[in-house]
């Protein structure tokens, strides 16, 4: 039987510095022990498009831009949606205001459903996990444990994808070089979808732990940053501006 108090102390144990690089991808380490790391996400982008699904939307859009806007709508439902399970998980009441329409209320109708009936035991939510023996890192949305299994979890608000399974495997790998005597046992999506009419239906799909494949996505990424890649760093703005001298115009003629 899993000792869910041992657990969780050594989480409380679990506080590294870490620190997150200003630009525009996001990156991560530890402070005075690791070298910058890319986020998981940042890393399977660069490398694996999204799909033929993905790739026939896109050319059913109208416009580039007008792809961009749904596509970065969607991204803040997704980021809502999150944080609204979250607050359920620490305890909190959410209410929605119906202005924020169906799309959210299904969305947590799905996300309660699936509580209901797994009975998750939740050992920690959104932990940023940095590791010196791993060449990325990640933040899974929800570790737990169902039937004496634990449970990783990420929290979809659209369709599956094969990253999904590369994007689990990531934080799996994370996880159990951070906490090795206490390794995951499934590593899962849950899709909430709006799309259901008559019956809540969350999704809950296990996948494959495929280390393999992430190897060979991190060394494509790395032969497509140069071997040695570092975070790119914004440069600040100048808002005042002079010239070194002052040009005579009777000189310019």
């Amino acid at each position: 039987m899993l000792e869910v108090t041992a657990i969780k102390n050594t989480l409380k144990d679990y506080s590294p510095e870490v620190e997150r690089n200003t630009g525009d991808e996001r990156w991560y380490r530890i402070k005075d022990e690791t070298k910058w790391l890319p986020s998981v996400t940042t890393m399977i982008g660069s490398v694996i498009n999204k799909g033929i699904g993905f790739e026939k939307w896109l050319g059913s859009m109208p416009s580039y831009d007008l792809a961009c806007e749904k596509r970065d709508a969607a991204a803040e439902v997704g980021t809502r949606v999150h944080n609204l399970c979250e607050d359920l998980l620490l305890g909190k009441a959410v209410n929605l205001d119906e202005a924020e329409g169906p799309s959210y209320f299904k969305r947590l109708m799905s996300f309660v459903e699936w509580y209901k009936i797994h009975k998750p035991t939740i050992l920690a939510t959104e932990l940023k996990l940095v590791h010196k023996d791993v060449p990325y890192s990640g933040t899974p949305d929800i570790v737990c444990i169902i039937d004496e299994k634990i449970h990783m979890v990420d929290i979809k608000t659209g369709a599956p994808y094969d990253t999904h399974e590369l994007q689990l495997t990531c934080y799996k790998e994370l996880w159990d070089k951070t906490f090795p005597e206490f390794k995951i046992d499934e590593i899962c999506g849950l899709y909430l979808k709006d799309s259901w009419i008559s019956k809540v239906e969350p999704m809950y799909k296990k996948y494959k732990y495929s280390i393999d494949a992430v190897n060979s996505v991190y060394n494509i990424w790395l032969w497509q940053n140069g071997g040695s890649p570092k975070p790119k760093t914004k440069k600040p703005l100048q808002t005042n501006f002079k010239l070194g001298g002052i040009i005579d115009a009777s000189e310019q003629l």
